[in-house]
């Protein structure tokens, strides 16, 4: 862990948690956890409603670059791979909702370690940047 991570967690102490689910709850992005296998084990209420899926068991379980267009799934597994390397990655790219509609998305990979400090899951997280016409 970095002294800014250790830091975090000293100002927020028993606050973590709740920190947390105030953070998920007011970000518009889509935030994602990733297990190392691909499959989206949690995907954001606010995630769900800017993809606009219904809920969360039509997308938790589901391999994540399985639901990008193929023309972008390189990209997402080659910034997977790297997210799970230990790496911060960060990339652009379009992927339509769940009910057809274009998006652009800027996505940030963010490892996340146990406490043994192995990468056993990426954080996705993902950002509405489609120009408004």
């Amino acid at each position: 862990m970095s002294a800014a991570d250790t830091n975090v967690l000293e100002v927020l102490g028993d606050d973590t948690p709740a920190f947390t689910l105030a953070y998920l709850r007011g970000s518009p992005d889509c935030v994602k956890l990733v297990n190392a296998a691909g499959r989206i084990t949690f995907m954001s209420e606010n995630g769900l409603c800017a993809m606009e899926i219904g809920s969360p068991s039509d997308v938790v379980g589901k391999t994540w670059w399985d639901m990008w267009p193929s023309s972008q799934k390189t990209l997402l597994k080659s910034h997977f791979d790297r997210g799970m390397a230990g790496e911060i990655c960060h990339f652009r790219g379009s992927c339509p909702t769940a009910l057809g509609n274009d998006r652009d998305w800027d996505v940030t990979i963010s490892p996340i370690k146990n406490d043994d400090g192995a990468v056993t899951s990426v954080l996705a997280v993902s950002r509405d940047v489609t120009p408004v016409s």
